[in-house]
């Protein structure tokens, strides 16, 4: 079964999909793939448990992300954490920036009831 995770670090959100059979250093590489970081300097935290996925062997089942808690409307939320640099065992804190939010809608978008009575081409 699909597993769906949001991963995020800093201003960075990644949307990733994988089986629950696939390893932590499977999802590593797919991000490193995409970030251009080596996967041995990316530590992936799970939100909900603050759970470090260090044993790259683990699957992500046993990392207690599965299909059942991780749909593609409501992913899991991973962190996403980086070797600091001339460190063996160092990373750097978990660091993420607040999603923006969206502008309010124009007034034309904000139609009433009665506005919709008024102009048949309006559809309910």
């Amino acid at each position: 079964m699909d597993v769906f995770m949001m991963i995020r670090r800093q201003k960075l959100t990644l949307f990733i999909d994988a089986k629950e059979s696939s390893t932590v250093s499977e999802l590593k590489k797919i991000i490193e793939g995409i970030t251009k970081v080596p996967w041995n300097n990316i530590r992936l935290i799970v939100d909900s448990t603050k759970q470090t996925m260090d044993d790259d062997n683990q699957t992500l089942a046993d990392c207690g992300l599965s299909g059942a808690v991780a749909k593609a409307y409501s992913p899991a939320l991973l962190f996403l954490c980086y070797r600091k640099a001339g460190s063996d065992n160092e990373w750097e804190p978990i660091d993420v920036a607040d999603l923006s939010t969206p502008p309010p809608l124009p007034d034309v978008f904000n139609k009433t009831d009665d506005d919709k009575k008024d102009n048949p081409q309006i559809a309910s």
